[in-house]
């Protein structure tokens, strides 16, 4: 598609801020909520899109999607038809893999596109470029994995393209955005309080040249957090605009979380990425009670039915490695007003006492947060904490709260991320009279902190499992 290099060219020639005239001519086509068997294929259909297929103002297009295991897209994966609406901004989603026919192959390799037009007249159809995503492998193969989690995204910043380089550079199999990838209450004289103006956030960084080239090949998971919701410390209380509602509604819009043909899905879930890892990602902003209330065993910030399902699954799971994934901090340092540290401290010790009595520091779980300063925190119960920082704007660790110690962070705060890495094990297998035993090796989790604006490692934590005996 000519015209849309000439715009991502445009684009990169604008910096990391794109212009809101380029911005609604340019979006990343993103594949989201990646499982053994399933994708969230997202796309928004730009106004020069839309001319060049044909699709007037005064009419709604028609969209789908093709998933196949080769480039040539012979036998793929076809999408149900989707309207493409100004109600929905002009964005199409479709959920692969809920049902046998749509599903996908774990552990395996595609390429997708869609075509649109303005009927399903295959004659009337423009076709996108051509993505690329990898299905995880689950509970019934290993392989090796890589995972970014990011969050903190001001698009603004002089730091951002150094730090999408090197985060482009670590070769991630996969990314997390881990909350604030937007900023709506910044710059505070224009914060963003409507859906048109919540959307042009989205816009912008959706048309980020290199935020376009890394989702464009790469699987991606998102979270909220207070600033991509409504505003700093943003609970579900009314109020300040923008409404939560809102901040609900545009989220799940513009980002690959939830299926579209599902609206009671929730927004807090397990990925099981391959034998050895299982992901938890949490909802921080949807469930929560208010900030203010008493802070006593009835105040959460998962809400009743996360937390109960959260323990529950933790117990239960057989994997190796147990990685909850949370845009806020649970041990701390943290200095925000209304995290687990500060503001939900009878639910952060319910969840340090479950971690204790279950031994959970034994059977591989690991935190993983979003927070502006970069740190790995042990609390007295044996539970460890790795704050990724933020992408654009490093802060120093807050004060460490009682019962933490802090086992690393940086002299001087800077730009980063962390990577999480996996190595499969070798199964141990006892000799027989043929053949010689073979001595098992433990299957590695390795979670580093990257300083984003050199991409060094800066720190790493590392983890092993028990050694698997081979059946």
């Amino acid at each position: 598609m000519k015209v849309r290099t000439l715009l991502l060219a445009l684009a990169a020639s604008c910096g990391a801020l794109v212009a809101p005239s380029i911005a609604q001519e340019i979006a990343a086509n993103i594949a989201g909520e990646i499982g053994t068997s399933s994708a969230l294929l997202q796309a928004r259909i730009t106004p020069q899109m839309r001319r060049t297929a044909g699709i007037s103002e005064k009419i709604e297009g028609w969209a789908r999607f093709e998933v196949a295991d080769n480039d040539s897209f012979s036998r793929p994966v076809v999408s149900e038809w989707i309207k493409i609406s100004p109600e929905s901004d002009y964005v199409i989603k479709y959920m692969f893999g809920r049902n046998s026919v749509e599903s996908l192959r774990g552990g395996k390799s595609y390429f997708w596109r869609y075509k649109f037009g303005p009927n399903p007249a295959e004659e009337s159809l423009k076709s996108s470029d051509v993505y690329k995503f990898q299905t995880m492998s689950g509970s019934l193969a290993s392989r090796p994995i890589r995972i970014a989690v990011v969050q903190g995204i001001d698009l603004a910043s002089p730091k951002l393209a150094t730090s999408l380089d090197n985060l482009i550079a670590a070769k991630a199999d996969y990314v997390v955005f881990a909350g604030n990838s937007v900023y709506y209450d910044a710059p505070k004289a224009s914060a963003a309080t409507t859906a048109e103006t919540m959307r042009a956030k989205w816009h912008a960084l959706l048309a980020n040249t290199q935020v376009v080239n890394l989702l464009g090949q790469t699987g991606s998971y998102w979270l909220k957090n207070d600033h991509d919701f409504r505003f700093a410390a943003a609970d579900y209380t009314a109020g300040k605009e923008p409404s939560a509602e809102l901040g609900t509604d545009i989220f799940r819009e513009q980002i690959p979380v939830t299926d579209p043909r599902d609206p009671a899905s929730l927004t807090f879930r397990i990925v099981q990425a391959t034998r050895d890892l299982a992901l938890w990602m949490l909802e921080v902003r949807d469930y929560r009670s208010p900030n203010t209330a008493a802070d006593n065993k009835d105040k959460s910030l998962w809400g009743a039915s996360q937390a109960e399902w959260l323990l529950r699954s933790q117990v239960s799971s057989t994997t190796g490695f147990k990685v909850v994934i949370q845009p806020s901090a649970i041990l701390g340092p943290d200095a925000a007003p209304d995290s687990h540290v500060n503001a939900f401290r009878a639910e952060r010790q319910m969840f340090l006492d479950h971690f204790k009595a279950n031994k959970l520091d034994e059977k591989g779980l690991l935190l993983i947060v979003g927070g502006n300063a970069q740190y790995h925190s042990i609390s007295a119960e044996g539970a460890e904490e790795i704050s990724v920082g933020s992408l654009t704007a490093p802060e120093t660790i807050a004060a460490v709260p009682a019962g933490v110690k802090v086992g690393f962070a940086p002299a001087q705060p800077t730009a980063g991320f962390a990577l999480v890495e996996v190595v499969p094990g070798v199964a141990a297998v006892a000799a027989t009279a043929e053949k010689p035993a073979v001595e098992g090796v433990p299957a590695k989790l390795t979670v580093s902190l990257v300083n984003a604006e050199t991409g060094a490692v800066l720190h790493s934590a590392v983890k092993t499992s028990q050694v698997a005996a081979k059946k």
